[in-house]
């Protein structure tokens, strides 16, 4: 089943057209990696899906509906989150603090129910904490529930990025280059805890990347972006052996498969 639909999206900066008609698919319950040589747009198209930019042209349907152009707390709501290549926390407070931050809606933070129905959001809160921690149990990052984000590393960060999106109760999550600046081996974990949620908790991940040989291992299927449309699209040992691939995005080598 189909979950998000984005046909033929156009964005234009100035007399630069950067998404040029293109179009993706994205089937229900999958890791679905998008890629392609720096400049070509996936970030771009990252953004437009999310509602950080307004498209040109073109459409978006998520779960059915159209959501083209709507603003990102919108597109939040009705279950799609993103985590962004540079991991947006808030150093000073703890790991725990940043996943109770990202829940969708807090009833504690309306002015009628802090004033009136105080045993009513405590309680809820207390539910909260205990869904965060079972987040960072299943993010592998529940020894740091209490220390600054700030004091994480890179991959660490990674990993509570994701968990932030979590707090949300999503659908599907959008990430952009999730194993960028990490080693191989915190690499291949947090593309382990990708696979992991897509198989217990059936979410769908389109995943921006360029550390391919992780990638790869883990997508059910691949879409190769140049120059602003999607110009190859399969299973990743079909894409990786068209012939195009090596010319638009690897220059013709394939020395980095060895």
């Amino acid at each position: 089943m189909e979950i998000l639909v984005a046909d033929r999206l156009i964005k234009d900066f100035g007399g630069l057209r950067v998404l040029n008609e293109a179009s993706l698919t994205v089937t229900e319950g999958t890791i679905t990696g998008l890629v392609g040589p720096n400049g070509s747009g996936k970030t771009t198209f990252f953004n437009v899906l999310y509602g950080l930019l307004k498209p040109d042209g073109g459409s978006i349907h998520f779960r059915g509906e159209p959501i083209t152009g709507l603003p990102p707390y919108r597109i939040y709501r009705k279950g799609m989150a993103l985590g962004f290549q540079i991991p947006r926390l808030i150093s000073r407070l703890t790991v725990l603090d940043n996943l109770l931050l990202a829940v969708r809606q807090e009833d504690g933070t309306g002015l009628g129910t802090a004033l009136f129905a105080r045993r009513h959001w405590q309680e809820k809160e207390k539910g909260l904490t205990y869904k965060a921690r079972e987040i960072l149990e299943l993010v592998e990052l529940a020894p740091l529930a209490l220390k600054p984000a700030g004091e994480l590393s890179g991959g660490q960060r990674k990993l509570l990025e994701i968990g932030r999106a979590l707090m949300a109760d999503p659908v599907m999550l959008l990430l952009d280059e999730p194993a960028a600046g990490v080693n191989p081996v915190l690499g291949r974990k947090i593309y382990a805890t990708l696979e992991r949620l897509q198989r217990e908790k059936g979410l769908t991940f389109l995943v921006i990347e360029h550390r391919l040989e992780m990638l790869l291992d883990f997508a059910h299927y691949v879409y190769l972006m140049d120059a602003g449309r999607i110009v190859l699209a399969g299973k990743p040992a079909e894409v990786i052996a068209h012939p195009d691939f090596y010319t638009i995005y690897a220059g013709e080598s394939y020395q980095w498969l060895s």
